[in-house]
């Protein structure tokens, strides 16, 4: 019986976790796509880059893939659709989190893996990184203060 009541406990548990993660996996699917879509091309390394920060962020470990993954998409369909409209979207979305310095924190380096997924960390990737660390609260912290790697270098 104890086990049926701990069992219970430990699933409810899992499923406030996850309510509570919501907002963060919703930010961080569309900081991602904002990324991968500001020079509008997205690659297979960035989807690659994806899955690295799926597997890899705890916070985002509870929930299902391809859950994960169709947000990511839809975002990326609302960017393609207007650009303007849905950055004006992501950016409310990722604000959410600017309270949150370890969070935050995740979103921006997670955007800029994506972002240099491809071996072509550019210009207007780098406009929205500055957006995302100023949404962000970020823009002394040294998360948002790197130095672009050079290409065929170091």
């Amino acid at each position: 019986m104890a086990n049926i009541f701990r069992a219970a406990r430990e699933s409810l548990a899992e499923k406030l976790e996850r309510h509570r993660n919501k907002p963060f996996l919703e930010a961080m699917m569309a900081a991602t796509a904002l990324l991968a879509h500001a020079d509008e091309e997205i690659g297979l390394s960035e989807r690659l880059a994806l899955d690295f920060i799926l597997e890899n962020v705890n916070e985002l470990k509870l929930f299902d893939v391809h859950q994960a993954v169709n947000l990511f998409r839809d975002w990326g369909n609302a960017i393609k659709k207007d650009f303007g409209t849905a950055k004006k979207q992501v950016l409310k979305a990722v604000a959410k989190f600017s309270g949150d310095e370890e969070k935050a924190s995740l979103l921006v380096r997670a955007s800029i893996l994506i972002a240099k997924a491809d071996g072509d960390f550019n210009e207007p990737e780098q406009k929205v990184i500055d957006e995302l660390c100023q949404v962000l609260c970020l823009e002394s912290s040294a998360v948002c203060h790197f130095e672009p790697e050079e290409e065929g270098g170091a």
